[in-house]
């Protein structure tokens, strides 16, 4: 009898630390899950990726960017105000953003489109020069060969 009772105990124990660890492992599940879904840790994201992108576009001061890398990086900024202002308006009050701070990405939004709309219109034009400076490179009456005389040469000295 007395085997039984501590067969009894040992089984009893058992299934309670297997109960136990599938509890605590599906609260683990439902908790990881509640945090994907949070709508502040996706704010938060999205608010840091933004400062990234500040980041990068305030490197500009020590080394130029091109015109391309510009024209990205403020677009990128541009959408990413975009959302981050919409996000905010949404969950804003729920995740206790700072009062204003719509207001305030919503103000920096038309700077960052004209700085948008000036980077990009400068890589158009540098594609633009770039592929004319290849059509323009060709030598005056068609050739340089020997036919022709090479290029044309202008005269040297006073006229």
């Amino acid at each position: 009898m007395k085997e039984s009772l501590n067969s009894f105990f040992f089984r009893r124990f058992a299934f309670g630390r297997l109960a136990l660890g599938v509890f605590l492992s599906c609260l683990f599940v439902v908790s990881a899950a509640r945090a994907a879904d949070d709508p502040c840790v996706a704010l938060g994201k999205l608010m840091a990726g933004r400062g990234q992108l500040i980041q990068h576009i305030q490197g500009y001061k020590d080394k130029k960017p091109s015109a391309d890398d510009a024209c990205s990086a403020f677009t990128s900024l541009a959408k990413a105000t975009i959302s981050s202002v919409a996000a905010i308006e949404r969950d804003g009050a729920w995740c206790r953003a700072p009062d204003g701070l719509a207001d305030n990405l919503k103000s920096q939004q038309a700077q960052i489109e004209t700085a948008k709309t000036n980077a990009c219109k400068a890589a158009a034009d540098q594609k633009k020069a770039a592929a004319a400076g290849a059509t323009a490179q060709r030598p005056p009456l068609g050739g340089t060969g020997d036919i022709l005389g090479g290029p044309m040469k202008l005269p040297q000295g006073a006229l």
